[in-house]
């Protein structure tokens, strides 16, 4: 599925990951089972924005990062970038997934 992307156009780990994630089949879920998905990736995602504000804030408030600490922000921010689209397409994908449930039932 995703190899033919990959072959055809080199894509940044962004756009390959969030492919990856759009792939997954979610037809086995049950309702209150995507509902869970839907809310709990939402939330997840919100908490990590909060978190990348807080961090940004203060940043500019030039408080400073011990150099151990510049390694474990840098590290959350990467995870953060890789994560939130992720969050964000498991969301729609849910609230897709019911849409569709309840228009076919």
């Amino acid at each position: 599925m995703t190899d033919s992307i990959i072959e055809t156009a080199p894509e940044n780990s962004l756009t390959v990951f969030r492919t990856l994630i759009a792939d997954l089949d979610l037809s086995h879920f049950t309702d209150p089972q995507l509902y869970d998905l839907g809310a709990i990736a939402s939330e997840s995602a919100e908490g990590l924005c909060h978190g990348l504000l807080c961090l940004s804030e203060g940043l500019e408030n030039s408080e400073i990062l011990p150099p151990e600490g510049v390694t474990q922000v840098s590290a959350y921010l990467k995870a953060s970038g890789h994560l939130l689209p992720a969050l964000f397409e498991l969301s729609e994908k849910a609230g897709i997934a019911l849409a569709t449930e309840k228009l076919l039932a």
